[in-house]
């Protein structure tokens, strides 16, 4: 097995584990793991590494905006569309033109959204935001929906 098979078994597996917005930070990891591979593939002159990596963040950034919630997050979804639909853009010129300086942009444009995903987790494991839960067919039920119902003062309900 090499370096490459242990790092996505390692990530499946903790996958298992994570709660839906652990899952967001880890799409976040791979997008930026994504840049790390193609910023190396561009210092090695290997196009096709390069090509590969910044395919693979582009179904990434493809799949986190086809998940977005309108309904619920209205602004919050469209906002997150159109840094998609940008940096989705940057990618592509970057891979055309093999441009290490739209990469790193990149980078330090998804290092901030992926941190604060961070924070959300941790709040999450701690207890100062409860998610609302989902019922058997994936739709997100209302704080008044779950069972032993709690005050507002008690637990605040993310709707991110």
């Amino acid at each position: 097995m090499n370096q490459d098979q242990i790092a996505s078994y390692y990530r499946q597996a903790s996958a298992f584990g994570a709660n839906r917005v652990g899952l967001v930070v880890k799409l976040y990891d791979a997008i930026l793991e994504d840049l790390r591979r193609a910023l190396e593939a561009i210092a090695d002159g290997h196009i096709e590494r390069r090509t590969e990596a910044l395919n693979h963040a582009l179904l990434i950034m493809a799949e986190l905006e086809g998940v977005l919630d309108g309904d619920r997050a209205e602004e919050i979804a469209k906002q997150l569309r159109g840094f998609y639909s940008v940096t989705r853009a940057m990618v592509m010129e970057a891979n055309a033109r093999g441009s290490r300086e739209k990469i790193e942009k990149l980078v330090t444009l998804y290092q901030p959204l992926r941190q604060a995903w961070q924070q959300v987790e941790n709040d999450v494991a701690t207890g100062k935001v409860v998610l609302p839960e989902r019922d058997g067919l994936g739709r997100t039920q209302t704080i008044s929906s779950y069972s032993g119902q709690q005050s507002d003062g008690d637990r605040s309900a993310w709707n991110g």
